[in-house]
Parts: C-alpha cells; sequence; structure tokens
C-alpha cells in the first residue's frame, strides 16, 4: 500500500495540502466527504488500500496507469456529476490553461465569461506588441487589403506617437535622449497613453486557473459565440482542458439558449463624464442599515443620526490590508462608466465583485484622448488614426467581423456596474493609487467622490494606501 503522506503535506494537523493526484482524482476525494462521515484523509487512505481509484500502478512508475486512475474517477462522475447532476463536485478540479496569440476582444470576452476564473494577462502599459501581431479573420483578398493596410498604419501611428511622447518627456524634464538608458526608460513610460491608438485586433496573451465547472460555463459561452475566433477559441480550450479534467467537461457543446442571449447594445455617444451614481439607497435608511449590519441583534430604528455615526466608528477605520466589514456588503450602488477600451480592460479584472452590463465595442461613442497626447502634440495622430480605423471598417461593410477588430483601444465602450460599498473599497485600494493606470484611476476618485457625497458616513481608504 502506498503511505499516505505522498499525498498529503501532513498527518496530524487539521489544515492539508493534497498532492500527487490527477485533478478528477481529488473531485473524487473532496466529493465523499459529503457521504462519509470520515476525514478526507481517511476517505483518501480507505481509497488508496482498496486501490478504489487504481493509482498503485501509477505511482509506482507504471507511465500509463495515469489513465487508469483518471478512466476510475471519470466513472465516479459520469455517475455523480453527470448523471446526478452534483455540478458542485466539478469545483474541486483545477485547471491551468496558457492562452497565447488572442486578440484584445476575444481576451475581453473570455474574461467576463465566468466571475470564478483567474487571469494574468499580457499588459500593454508595460510592454511594445509587435508589428502585425494582431488577429486575421477569414476575408476575401479585397477585403483583406483594406484590413492589412489599415492594421499597418495604425501601427505606424502608435510608433509615432510613442516618439511623439519620448521627446516631449525628455524635453519637459531636460533629459538627454542620446543616453541609452534614458530613451529606454522614457520609452517604456510611452508605451502607457501610445496604447491608446492600438486597434482590439491586436494580439494578446493569457495565464487561466480555474476550477472545471466554471471552466466549462465559459467553454459554453465562447462556442456559442456569433464571433469565429471565440468559437475556435472556445473549442481549443476544451481540448486542451479534457487532457486534465474530461469527464467534468462533458456537455460543454454551443448552446442555443446562450447565442439566443441579446448583445449589450452600442456605446452611448460622446458621455459628458466617465462615472454617474445611478442609484443608491437613501442616506438615513443606508446609515442605519450599515449600524444594523454592524451590530447584529440590537436595535437601531430608536438611536439618532449621532448614535448610529458613532456606531460606524467603533469598527473604522481598517487598514490597508483589512477586509472591509461585513456590512459593507450590505449597500449598492449601480454607477454608470464610460471609459476607453484600455480603461475598460483596467475595469474588467473586478469581475468577481461587481456585475457588469456592457455595451458591444464600436466607433459610435467617440474616443478618449490622454491628457498626455494633448500635451505633446500627438492628439492630432489619434484623430487621424481613429479616421483610418472607421474608413477601413467602413469599407469592409456594415456587420463584417473584422471591422470590430479596427476599434481602437481609445474608443469608449459603456458599462453599467453594480457594486457594494465593500468593493468600492477595493475599487479605490487597486485602482486609486498614484501609479494606477490614469483614466481608471480618475474614474475610482470620482466613483469615490460620488459615494462620499450620497453617503458621507461611510469610511472610505485613502487612495494612497492598497495592496
Amino acid at each position: 500500500m502506498q503511505p499516505l503522506e505522498r499525498f498529503v503535506s501532513n498527518l496530524d494537523r487539521d489544515v492539508y495540502a493534497i498532492l500527487n493526484l490527477p485533478e478528477e482524482v481529488v473531485a473524487v476525494i473532496f466529493a465523499y466527504v459529503s457521504r462519509s462521515p470520515l476525514s478526507f484523509r481517511e476517505n483518501l487512505e480507505k481509497l488508496i488500500a482498496g486501490d478504489e481509484l487504481a493509482i498503485s500502478p501509477w505511482l509506482e512508475g507504471n507511465g500509463l496507469a495515469v489513465h487508469e486512475a483518471a478512466a476510475t474517477a471519470a466513472a465516479f462522475h459520469e455517475k455523480w456529476v453527470v448523471g446526478y447532476g452534483h455540478a458542485s463536485v466539478a469545483e474541486h478540479a483545477a485547471v491551468h490553461l496558457g492562452i497565447e496569440r488572442v486578440s484584445r476582444l476575444a481576451s475581453a470576452t473570455l474574461e467576463l465569461a465566468n466571475p470564478y476564473l483567474s487571469f494574468t494577462e499580457y499588459s500593454q502599459r508595460y510592454q511594445q506588441p509587435r508589428r502585425g501581431a494582431f488577429y486575421r479573420p477569414e476575408m476575401t483578398p479585397s477585403e483583406e487589403t483594406v484590413y492589412l493596410r489599415a492594421m499597418d498604419a495604425l501601427y505606424d501611428a502608435y510608433e509615432e506617437i510613442k516618439e511623439v511622447i519620448v521627446r516631449h518627456l525628455a524635453e519637459r524634464d531636460g533629459l538627454d535622449l542620446s543616453d541609452p538608458k534614458v530613451r529606454r526608460r522614457l520609452e517604456r513610460l510611452s508605451f502607457e497613453d501610445a496604447r491608446y491608438v492600438l486597434p482590439l485586433g491586436m494580439e494578446t496573451n493569457l495565464g487561466l486557473s480555474g476550477n472545471a465547472r466554471a471552466l466549462r460555463d465559459a467553454i459554453v459561452l465562447l462556442r456559442s459565440s456569433p464571433h469565429a475566433e471565440e468559437v475556435a477559441l472556445g473549442e481549443a480550450m476544451l481540448r486542451e482542458a479534457s487532457v486534465v479534467a474530461p469527464t467534468l467537461l462533458r456537455h460543454a457543446d454551443a448552446s442555443e439558449a446562450v447565442r439566443a442571449r441579446p448583445n449589450g447594445g452600442t456605446p452611448s455617444a460622446q458621455a459628458t463624464t466617465p462615472v454617474r451614481l445611478l442609484s443608491a439607497a437613501p442616506p438615513g435608511a443606508a446609515l442605519r442599515r450599515l449600524a444594523s449590519a454592524a451590530r447584529p441583534g440590537e436595535d437601531m430604528s430608536r438611536r439618532t443620526e449621532v448614535e448610529l455615526i458613532s456606531v460606524l466608528q467603533s469598527f473604522t477605520p481598517y487598514g490597508p490590508y483589512d477586509v472591509p466589514p461585513a456590512s459593507y456588503q450590505i449597500l449598492r450602488y449601480e454607477v454608470a462608466f464610460d471609459l476607453s477600451e484600455a480603461a475598460w480592460h483596467q475595469l474588467l479584472r473586478h469581475r468577481r465583485r461587481i456585475d457588469f452590463t456592457w455595451s458591444e465595442p464600436g466607433f459610435d461613442g467617440g474616443i478618449v484622448i490622454p491628457p498626455l497626447l494633448v500635451e505633446a502634440g500627438a492628439a492630432k495622430t489619434l484623430h487621424r488614426a481613429e479616421e483610418i480605423a472607421r474608413e477601413a471598417a467602413a469599407s469592409l461593410g456594415e456587420g463584417h467581423s473584422a471591422g470590430r477588430y479596427l476599434i481602437l483601444n481609445a474608443h469608449r465602450r459603456s458599462i453599467q456596474a453594480s457594486l457594494d460599498l465593500a468593493e468600492v473599497c477595493h475599487l479605490v485600494r487597486q485602482r486609486g493609487k498614484p501609479d494606477a493606470q490614469w483614466e481608471i484611476r480618475q474614474a475610482t476618485l470620482l466613483l469615490r467622490g460620488l459615494v462620499q457625497g450620497v453617503h458621507p458616513f461611510a469610511w472610505l481608504p485613502q487612495p494612497e494606501g492598497g495592496e
């Protein structure tokens, strides 16, 4: 019998890691706990003793036996997950995928597909994309000529803006551009705003981690997409993830019900402000709800405003690494954002705690012009690039799939968000810091001010704090 310590990090403590087992086998072990009075370790030891998971030959060096272990686990999942619908078991199987050379457009769809997936993505803020590294949809030769010419012109504009920014920063700060170190540093700084001219067709890379249940739902959404790239991405993810969790990714076919869901509409035309507070609880009711949540069981109905505020002050402020008080999840805000695609990619990182409704990307919402481009005299290049992208999309024809890849990072997208006060605090910590991307920082600080305006008794962290 294989010793139990091969599979757990300790034998005598209440918290331990489970090691050296295929992911679907791990899911079986966790599943047993709901039907057994034994501990995880005891269940695992019992399964090993009886070799119910067929893992002994594999551990003894038989490379083919891992498939036997997976097959045994698969039989369990066929019964409990697929047959009886206990899909929560699939949450115990972790899958990690590397995803490369997908468009920024498709990466946003993937990242919004399920809030329980985790991502790390290539950043245009810190790296310079390569010329020609963009998605190529299926097109006729004449359409391809239009598309490739526009993509090349947009990259020319990117390099032009980058150089203008570099020279402007050197002149403004009295720096010597003949020094290679100075030039490299200024070029890295220029990526932040020069990228606004890049199209959504530019390629990106992502690392994805998630449980099989969340991954299955994301794959269904992608395979149900009207866009060929997203369908192909979903199929590739299913193929590769099935190596790790084949049974738990059953029923990941395209869904007519998902395909029939309406799109999010079009961006609003020329927004006057990037953030609007659409709704919030009345101040008096909000104060009473926060105080009641902070002191469960106490009758707050007859407390004065001063007394209620005193209750709140008894547990705030909290430290920069503390989780906001649980009572902060009571208050919710409906917020409208009108942000560039560049900033939207920053905001969607918070999809786990914010419910988003978003418009489809498009040209009609206008563009966001970074202040540094105005300061450096490069705004005209961005405007010219926007015209190039718009004219190329028009030449391809309304509704052509390639047109959406010509939309720039600068183009506005309209988003509605529902979030609680705890997430407002998290946004301020993460996106309100001085080193945050300037546009999302501006929006975050505006949101902070709007929340403080309607609920001045709610304590919010300072933007300079954070993890």
